[in-house]
């Protein structure tokens, strides 16, 4: 029998709140859960239908570093009468299980997801990512342009800059969090304007992150390698992606955007008062503008 402290208990229970009502929006954006097999990892995502088909275009959503499939739920509500929705956890990530014998780079995130594709028999659609989904979806159009009808970067990982070369010289890794503050610290960084979440489900938030260190700590050091990322004089032959920003990002400098802004030929879209995760910040702004482009 496993007895549980007051605070573990408290987390448990506030962690089982924001599930719920992760479940509940996901439901209200028509998104129900399935999973495939993949070698042998069981890959969950959402989608909006139980079989694909050619009455509706597809978009898959790729969240990033850390995040999971319900960080979509209010974007993808805007987006559930139009398109064929596939919203999945990356390895490692949301209910896709964790191991330490696993890759969690780009390219084998890449690979996984196509995987996925194909046992769902989608061979065309378009992509939104952010931060690493944005690296992602980079990759992707580079790769096989033929497959993808539009690509949005929200605020993407991946520019060989500066700024990377820091990081991992200097070996810092935002998601890694031995304490409480640690993670408040980090939550300030990704989002200028977050949605409100009460403090005590942040808590319990933190409390993951922090019993998750050491595979959050593998996981980045197989994301974040300068050898998946694109130098600057690297061009991209994609003339169908759009560009989004948020110029308040703490996370990644806005020398990253204008080095991606180099590498695309793409349009480009700012939002001044947005920060690392604008779908998430302003949800009505950012999906009409997507809405637009994608059509």
């Amino acid at each position: 029998m496993i007895i549980l402290s007051t605070k573990q208990r408290r987390i448990l229970i506030s962690r089982l709140i924001f599930d719920f009502i992760n479940q509940v929006e996901a439901k209200l954006a028509r998104l129900h859960c399935e999973s495939r097999s993949i070698e042998g990892l069981d890959v969950f995502y959402h989608s909006n239908t139980r079989h694909f088909s050619n009455d509706k275009p597809v978009l898959v959503l790729l969240h990033g570093f850390s995040a999971d499939k319900y960080v979509w739920n209010r974007f993808a509500k805007r987006f559930s009468s139009q398109y064929q929705l596939i919203i999945p956890d990356l390895k490692g990530h949301g209910q896709t299980a964790y191991s330490p014998s696993d890759d969690y780079s780009v390219p084998s995130q890449c690979r996984m997801l196509l995987a996925l594709l194909a046992k769902l028999n989608i061979k065309r659609f378009s992509i939104v990512g952010n931060s690493m989904g944005g690296m992602m979806a980079a990759k992707l159009f580079d790769e096989m342009p033929e497959r993808i009808d539009k690509a949005v970067l929200i605020d993407p990982a991946g520019a060989k800059s500066p700024f990377a070369q820091n990081m991992i010289d200097s070996n810092i890794n935002p998601f890694e969090h031995n304490n409480e503050q640690d993670f408040f610290n980090f939550y300030d960084l990704i989002m200028a304007k977050p949605p409100f979440v009460p403090r005590f489900i942040l808590r319990a938030l933190a409390w993951e992150f922090i019993t998750k260190r050491e595979q959050y700590t593998h996981m980045f050091n197989q994301f974040f390698n300068l050898r998946d990322f694109y130098p600057r004089n690297y061009r991209f032959d994609y003339s169908q992606s759009m560009l989004i920003w948020g110029l308040n990002d703490k996370l990644l400098p806005v020398d990253d955007f204008t080095h991606w802004k180099m590498m695309l030929n793409s349009n480009t879209l700012i939002y001044e008062d947005l920060g690392h995760m604008p779908m998430v910040e302003d949800v009505k702004r950012v999906s009409t503008d997507i809405l637009s482009f994608l059509r």
